[in-house]
């Protein structure tokens, strides 16, 4: 029996949200699982990550010790759509499709709560595998080692620009450049502009999607890494058919959202920036609203 596990690409923190809030994205990674007599066998990946190292397996082999899986080999297939360290949640969907895998041998593939709690103990935070699961806008709380996730209705249809550079963005080194502490007055910015994202989507306020997309905790620190981060983000935030704006995850994918209606977003956005892209990818996807899903064949 073989199992294949789609996982969508995530867009986490929506600027204010850092670590708390993220979204599911029409993008995906694929992968299949197939036990065997005895030994790892990776195929679709490049070399250096075919081998026990491979978060993947590292995943599967957690989630088949929780779930009492025991196996003596397994091959796994990847096929990768989500570029890797991009700040598009390349590694949650290796580590949901890990754990959805192995619980897939043991018909548990619909206990999103406990993928959700062993996703995010071997992540560090939910933000990004949290949407991954339940699909959709989501929010995040951790408390101790219990995990409280909860989707977010998303009134009007929106439209995601992302714009990914030629280079990559490890979250470690993206974390490194974050204060200690933050002043207080930042803090209060951070809250009230994720209430003001979070209260906008739902009642499809557009208006107040720019402002509340701003952030003070991670995205001037992070921008600093990335080449021409804030002509780009001025580029944006003066276009006035772009909502909003935000560094998606740790970087160095940039986002707009743009309304469905607005069907020459990207055309336009690669004309106002022109040479600020150079090689840059610009695509337009959409919000998933499934999350992972998983079938046998």
């Amino acid at each position: 029996m073989k199992v294949k596990v789609k996982v969508p690409a995530t867009s986490a923190n929506l600027g204010p949200g850092f670590d708390v809030a993220g979204l599911a994205l029409t993008l995906y990674n694929t992968f299949t699982f197939e036990l065997n007599e005895g030994g790892l066998n990776i195929t679709g990946c490049p070399t250096q990550f075919c081998n026990e190292e491979n978060l993947t397996y590292q995943a599967f082999s957690q989630a088949a010790q929780s779930c009492g899986l025991d196996f003596k080999g397994v091959n796994i297939h990847c096929e990768s759509q989500v570029p890797y360290t991009r700040g598009l949640g390349s590694s949650s969907t290796c580590i949901v499709a890990g754990i959805v895998g192995a619980f897939a041998f043991k018909d548990k593939t619909d206990d999103r709560q406990e993928i959700l709690e062993l996703a995010t103990k071997i992540e560090g935070h939910p933000d990004n595998v949290a949407p991954a699961i339940f699909g959709g806008l989501t929010v995040s709380v951790m408390e101790e080692e219990q995990v409280l996730t909860l989707n977010v209705p998303v009134k009007h249809e929106y439209r995601f620009v992302a714009l990914i550079p030629p280079f990559t963005l490890s979250t470690e080194e993206s974390r490194k450049v974050l204060p200690q502490t933050l002043d207080r007055q930042d803090a209060i910015k951070n809250v009230s502009h994720l209430a003001l994202v979070v209260a906008s989507l739902i009642n499809g306020y557009d208006d107040g999607l720019k402002l509340g997309f701003k952030d003070r905790l991670h995205q001037p620190y992070r921008g600093k890494l990335i080449h021409n981060y804030d002509e780009i983000m001025n580029v944006l935030e003066n276009d006035e058919n772009v909502l909003g704006c935000y560094l998606s995850g740790a970087g160095p994918t940039l986002m707009a959202v743009i309304r469905e209606e607005d069907k020459m977003g990207v055309v336009r956005l690669k004309e106002e920036l022109g040479s600020l892209l150079n090689d840059w990818e610009v695509i337009k996807l959409e919000l998933d609203h499934k999350g992972y899903t998983c079938d046998y064949e």
